[in-house]
């Protein structure tokens, strides 16, 4: 008997492995607990930059205006970045400006910082809000960014929560 418990306890945590997304070439691993993501594609910004885009899939959004959002997740991996964490949020701010809601520095993967945050999207004319994390693992800085809308921002905001809590940086 107790061997078909453990057989079963190490195939739970063999699908639970499995679940993960791991940042190619880097220590970095991240999951969707409650599943309604996909991958959409890679960004290479330049020879040390990548982006990698997910988007919702569970089901359709619509906002209050009864337009279809894509609530999204973008993975800014930036290696060789010999600055502190600090430099590069302020060099992603000053591309892309937003009001802090909040701010906080506990329960992050490694040192660094997360925000809760709201803009305005210049095309669209919407607001956005998004929960963010910044850290780095030795010379490869990383910045998770999920949002969506501010009128559909609570149906995301605790799934939003549970996704950076997954991230973690794992050593083999």
């Amino acid at each position: 008997m107790k061997r078909i418990a453990l057989v079963i306890c190490c195939m739970i945590v063999g699908f639970a492995a499995m679940s993960q997304n791991r940042i190619p070439g880097t220590p970095v691993a991240f999951d969707f607990p409650r599943g309604g993501w996909k991958y959409l594609e890679t960004i290479k910004v330049d020879e040390n930059t990548n982006v990698y885009l997910y988007s919702f899939s569970r089901n359709e959004v619509i906002d209050g205006e009864g337009d279809t959002i894509l609530p999204n997740m973008r993975i800014y991996v930036r290696k060789n970045y010999t600055k502190g964490i600090f430099d590069l949020v302020m060099e992603r701010y000053m591309k892309n400006p937003y009001q802090s809601i909040n701010e906080y520095m506990d329960n992050l993967p490694a040192e660094g910082i997360g925000y809760n945050g709201i803009y305005q999207d210049r095309k669209d004319g919407k607001y956005y809000r998004f929960d963010m994390i910044y850290f780095k693992d030795k010379t490869t800085a990383f910045e998770f960014r999920l949002e969506t809308t501010s009128d559909t921002y609570n149906d995301f905001e605790e799934e939003f929560a549970q996704i950076l809590q997954t991230v973690v940086v794992k050593r083999d």
